[in-house]
């Protein structure tokens, strides 16, 4: 008997403190399945923008030719689990001060469609000064960057501004391999991951000052440009107030932007982008890599936000939406 069947016989206990009150994805997805309906939105994804697509990522579409599927129950139920984890874990630091104060370093400044990027150690600049230090082929397991990928664990979080006020907004998985394909990752096709080839850092306080930038144009920056093509990168965006419905995995969503982001759960543009995907990929090939540039957002519309059109993780926010 799988855990899945084991769980829904319990489902109409679930039910009831389901609508009541918040619930894990797990909870959720038991539910969903309990009612009879298609699998949750994070175990649907369906948007497809290449993994080449902007201006900071490679030029290897390791998904070229396939498609995205919806998940079986079992691996929805696990993938559910692992994020439900996740999102506990990162939420342990609510705010970037909090994350700074217990030694993450912010890796990458605010960037439209993402936030920041901290990293538990992280690179620093006594790292990347050291002679030793193969720009190359680099090691970053003392900076938290190894080849281990644990799906309970991200290597980094992501807030919506640059200062310890500063909310949480998603958190990414960071892994290396010497495969030259990514890793395994979550089950399905679904968690497309991408990479950034080369990042340059300023020597001297290790933040990222611009993505694939010739090594002289680095130095110019008095930085070192570091190979990073064998790292992967994957996004995850689930919590209670920062989700995007069509790709729970997407490189950049239109809620961050301006500086900022919308935690409002009812707003579009948790739901969708303006114009579809092919406006997505054209925003996203255009989105600067480095901050100060407005973004995309999406006005909220009574469509959007209506109780019926919102999907059942809305319930998380306490105010017992479901799926239509």
């Amino acid at each position: 008997m799988s855990k899945l069947t084991r769980l829904l016989r319990f489902a109409p206990l679930l039910i009831l403190p389901f609508a009541l009150s918040s619930c894990t994805l797990e909870q959720a997805a038991i539910v969903v399945h309990a009612q009879g309906a298609p699998v949750p939105w994070w175990c649907n994804s369906t948007e497809e923008i290449p993994v080449t697509t902007g201006p900071a990522a490679g030029n290897v579409d390791y998904y070229a030719g396939t498609h995205k599927a919806p998940l079986s129950w079992d691996e929805c139920l696990a993938t559910s689990a692992h994020f439900d984890a996740a999102k506990k874990y990162a939420l342990q630091w609510p705010t970037e001060g909090a994350a700074e104060a217990d030694g993450f370093y912010e890796a990458t400044p605010y960037v439209n469609g993402m936030g920041t990027h901290h990293i538990k150690g992280g690179l620093t600049p006594q790292m990347l000064n050291d002679p030793s230090f193969d720009k190359d082929d680099p090691n970053l397991d003392a900076a938290g960057l190894d080849d281990v990928f644990d799906p309970d664990k991200p290597e980094v979080l992501q807030y919506d501004g640059n200062g310890p006020g500063a909310k949480l907004v998603g958190f990414d998985y960071y892994v290396r391999t010497d495969t030259g394909q990514p890793p395994e990752g979550f089950p399905g096709n679904q968690d497309w991951w991408h990479i950034h080839p080369k990042i340059c850092f300023r020597k001297a306080d290790a933040v990222m000052d611009g993505f694939n930038i010739t090594d002289a144009a680095c130095a110019a920056r008095a930085g070192i440009n570091v190979n990073m093509s064998n790292f992967y990168m994957l996004h995850v965006w689930v919590l209670d107030d920062m989700q995007f419905q069509p790709d729970v995995y997407a490189g950049m969503i239109p809620c961050i932007s301006g500086g900022t982001a919308i935690h409002d759960p009812r707003d579009a543009c948790h739901f969708g982008r303006p114009g579809g995907m092919a406006s997505a990929k054209m925003t996203t090939a255009s989105a600067p890599p480095v901050p100060g540039q407005s973004g995309v957002r999406l006005a909220s519309s009574p469509e959007a936000t209506a109780p019926g059109h919102r999907f059942i993780c809305s319930v998380l926010t306490g105010e017992g939406a479901r799926a239509s």
